[in-house]
């Protein structure tokens, strides 16, 4: 049969730690009465003063920041496409005023041809 782990919040990591640091109680000690081993107690001491002992997202709150950028990489996809469909207007725009005029260099020789 295995061995349960037991699962400590990280404030109660930070709280312990910090008494260690202030001198409040011994890293034994803190081993003795909340047993758990002294290397465990080590290593929370290490990763404090090391800045990541810190809470780690939750598996759900993963799943969110995925989505997010999922969603993110979408929101740009379609505005790079409203900008194409921008662009393409304005250019069809222009392709209209181009052949509504009297004369341009597209039409210039259907009116030599009417002249001649």
């Amino acid at each position: 049969m295995g061995k349960i782990r037991r699962k400590f919040q990280v404030e109660f990591k930070q709280q312990l730690v910090q008494q260690i640091e202030s001198g409040i109680i011994t890293q034994s000690q803190a081993a003795r009465e909340y047993q758990i081993s002294a290397s465990v107690i080590g290593h929370w001491r290490l990763r404090f003063h090391q800045g990541s002992l810190v809470e780690r997202p939750s598996s759900r709150e993963r799943v969110l920041e995925t989505e997010n950028e999922k969603l993110k990489a979408k929101v740009g996809e379609l505005t790079m496409k409203v900008d194409l469909l921008k662009k393409m207007g304005d250019y069809v725009q222009r392709l209209r005023s181009v052949d509504s005029s009297v004369i341009t260099g597209k039409n210039v020789a259907q009116f030599k041809k009417g002249a001649a």
